[in-house]
């Protein structure tokens, strides 16, 4: 599938880019700002079992930190992420000072599109473990889009598994992610699981998501699980094209022929049909379903006429078969002479050869037929057939068993020719 296809959007990469104080006052005072901060702002994972870490900068590095943050701040990636390094390398940095570092660093990357290096930098947040539940765990979810991001699902679900286990967290667009990561990953139950969960956690399901879980189950196998999904996307977005085409794709799926006919009648009638491939699904439909031949019609003619369809050969052809199944040979006729010169093969050049032949236009149907082996027709014994009809009515004798001899040399004619030539000796 099509994959697939990037599921979730790129997020941006969060450092919790704190002013370092100056004097050890300073110091002691903005802790206590932001510890009673803390205690007042919204914890993400409530719930998070790991035990946060006391650490702190030391008097040692705060002008390193603090220089790296507006070094940062100015836009400077490049030297944010050296002021970074340095502090990385350094043996004497504690815990929270390398996870600190490693948190700008990797936002830093990011502005680089440096996707490798951020993540990287994201690893050793995670690694050396410095940081806050908060900044701990947002470095451990940015890491996961930042995996899905550069075409790893398989780590992603990795990590958002982790995520989830350390944290308990109710949090849907988590439990989506880890559904969109299974999904790409191809692990479909599973991704089936993640995001119903997810679905589950919110008071009204999300089109998207259910546009999502729709297509897994498809993949699963599931496909009355998916029609299900399908009728609840349409049923939110009766207007999204999309919904109704993904939902007869179900139907279709499940041999409900008719009904999905009848999803894109009633969208053809509503005049959703913009583009040439939902003539095409829609004309198809008809095509294999007994006696809509002038349904065909219709609905080709329709997107001709709207400039939607373009007169091409798959269109004119199936125009063409429909227009003849019909006996509208009239139309049948004319629309077969406009596909003929459009195929480089030859084959529809045949049928317009062997249509002519029926309505006796021998003179016609030869030309068509020397017109398809000139076109290097696979099967030309056919052509030599019709051709040899023709010269039965019009020609010669001699021309006839020309045109018999010609294919009595290929294998698709070659006993019914000999037999003819046996018959007119």
């Amino acid at each position: 599938m099509a994959a697939t296809r990037s599921l979730l959007g790129l997020a941006v990469f969060t450092a919790l880019l704190i002013a370092v104080p100056a004097s050890p006052a300073a110091a002691r005072e903005d802790r206590g700002e932001q510890r009673r901060g803390a205690e007042a702002a919204p914890k993400n994972f409530p719930d998070a079992t790991r035990e946060e870490p006391r650490l702190r900068s030391s008097p040692r590095l705060q002008r390193q930190l603090s220089r790296l943050v507006e070094t940062y701040n100015e836009g400077d990636a490049a030297r944010a992420r050296e002021l970074a390094d340095a502090i990385l390398a350094n043996e004497r940095a504690n815990a929270y000072e390398i996870s600190f570092a490693a948190q700008v660093a990797a936002s830093a990357a990011s502005d680089q599109d440096d996707l490798e290096a951020a993540k990287a930098y994201m690893k050793r947040v995670i690694e050396t473990g410095g940081l806050n539940n908060e900044g701990h765990f947002n470095t451990m979810q940015n890491l996961a889009i930042a995996q899905l991001n550069s075409d790893q699902p398989e780590a992603a679900v990795l990590t958002l598994l982790r995520l989830i286990n350390e944290t308990q967290t109710r949090d849907p667009v988590i439990h989506h992610a880890l559904g969109s990561a299974h999904f790409r990953a191809e692990q479909f139950p599973e991704a089936v699981a993640a995001i119903r969960k997810a679905i589950s956690l919110l008071p009204e399901p999300r089109v998207e998501w259910l546009r999502l879980l729709q297509a897994a189950h498809v993949e699963t196998g599931d496909l009355q699980a998916a029609l299900d999904v399908g009728k609840q996307v349409l049923a939110k977005t009766p207007d999204d094209k999309q919904a109704i085409f993904a939902l007869a794709s179900n139907h279709i799926d499940l041999e409900r022929y008719d009904d999905a006919i009848k999803l894109l009648e009633d969208a053809r009638t509503r005049g959703l049909f913009t583009e040439a491939r939902d003539y095409r699904m829609l004309y198809s439909l008809y095509f294999n379903a007994e006696g809509r031949e002038r349904d065909v019609i219709a609905v080709i003619e329709e997107g001709f006429a709207k400039g939607v369809l373009p007169r091409d050969l798959q269109s004119l052809s199936a125009l063409a078969q429909a227009a003849y199944f019909s006996d509208d040979m009239e139309r049948a006729i004319a629309t077969y002479r406009e596909a003929a010169a459009l195929d480089p093969r030859g084959e529809t050049g045949l049928n317009y050869a062997k249509v002519l032949s029926a309505e006796g236009r021998d003179e016609e149907a030869r030309a068509a037929a020397r017109a398809a082996i000139a076109k290097g027709l696979q099967r030309p014994g056919e052509a030599w057939m019709v051709i040899a009809r023709a010269e039965s009515q019009i020609g010669t004798t001699a021309s006839t068993r020309a045109a018999l001899q010609e294919a009595a040399r290929f294998p698709e004619t070659a006993e019914q020719a000999n037999r003819m030539l046996r018959q007119n000796r």
